[in-house]
């Protein structure tokens, strides 16, 4: 009888853990496969977008994050957004959605141009009034707004400038307009560091408070990389300056994953969670499959560390 619980013991921690084996990194039937994926919390539902259909932005929703409806969003091809209520035709990617009054705002990025929109609802339609893209005369990508206390917001997003560069900018009170006299430069990457193993790649910026200090979160590499990966640093204003942290990277190649990256936090309670992508396997990038992991600040004696817990939830599909 032993040996039969051992045995059964195994089969199931050899099922539960992807992570683990020869299995490590591998995908299952059914997985949710998001590349740059972003949870909000409202009303009792998660509600996750991502990068995945031409035509627009995906959102499925959750009560427990581990199990997920089909597609739920009210636009076109149960989209949260179709590319006929926007400016843009293609190349929709890294949405991020906050809650802002009574309504949603939607950020992302279309034909390499930062983007925003807006619904009465997390799953859309997302709408732009007037069509345009936030810069019309320059590209930019990963567009993530932060709020802080005081009600002041603040844009970072990448621009393009012999790589990708991360900048801050200050909006305006409604989220629609970038105050451009503002902007400034935070994060490029370093020589010889974690963050230049495969291109001159800064980018999916997000920023969190935490006991007053600001942490700015971005990817770093290729994402094609197996090294692409997540670092913080840390400022006492929203617009930095910024300085790295010396733990990082904080999210590598995690539990045996290959490609983590493009990130983000949510925030329930007390608890944190970052949602994020990994390659489909060591061999292959696309598609990128979700993978969700508790993480905390944790005090040490020179100020608090990001920790992401190997414990992985592996977001299904699972039907309405």
């Amino acid at each position: 009888m032993k040996s039969y619980l051992l045995l059964l013991f195994a089969l199931f921690f050899t099922i539960a853990s992807p992570a683990d084996g020869n299995d490590r990194g591998c995908t299952r039937p059914g997985q949710l496969m998001l590349a740059d994926p972003y949870i909000i919390e409202h009303e009792g539902w998660y509600y996750i977008y991502g990068t995945e259909d031409a035509d627009g932005i995906v959102v499925y929703r959750s009560r427990d994050l581990k199990n997920w409806s089909r597609r739920c969003g009210k636009a076109k091809k149960s989209l949260a957004l179709h590319k006929d209520d926007v400016w843009g035709n293609r190349m929709f990617w890294a949405p991020e959605v906050y809650k802002h009054g009574d309504r949603f705002i939607m950020t992302y990025s279309s034909e390499e141009h930062i983007c925003c929109a807006e619904a009465d609802s997390p799953c859309g339609p997302f709408t732009q009034k007037v069509q345009r893209p936030y810069l019309p005369d320059e590209k930019g990508i990963d567009a993530s707004i932060f709020t802080d206390d005081d009600g002041k917001a603040y844009i970072y997003w990448v621009r393009f400038d012999r790589g990708n560069i991360i900048w801050v900018a200050e909006l305006s009170s409604d989220l629609m307009e970038i105050k451009r006299e503002t902007a400034r430069k935070l994060i490029e990457c370093e020589e010889g560091t974690w963050e230049k193993r495969m291109g001159n790649i800064a980018e999916g910026p997000l920023v969190i408070k935490h006991k007053g200090k600001y942490y700015l979160t971005y990817s770093c590499n290729d994402y094609r990389s197996q090294d692409y990966a997540v670092g913080f640093a840390v400022a006492d204003h929203p617009m930095g300056p910024y300085k790295r942290h010396k733990s990082n990277p904080v999210l590598h190649r995690h539990c045996g994953y290959a490609g983590t990256g493009h990130h983000a936090i949510l925030r329930k309670g007390k608890r944190l969670y970052m949602v994020y992508h990994a390659h489909n396997s060591h061999n292959k990038v696309a598609p990128r499959q979700t993978l969700i992991a508790p993480m905390k600040m944790k005090r040490y004696d020179d100020g608090y560390r990001m920790e992401v817990s190997e414990k992985i939830i592996i977001p299904m599909i699972n039907g309405k």
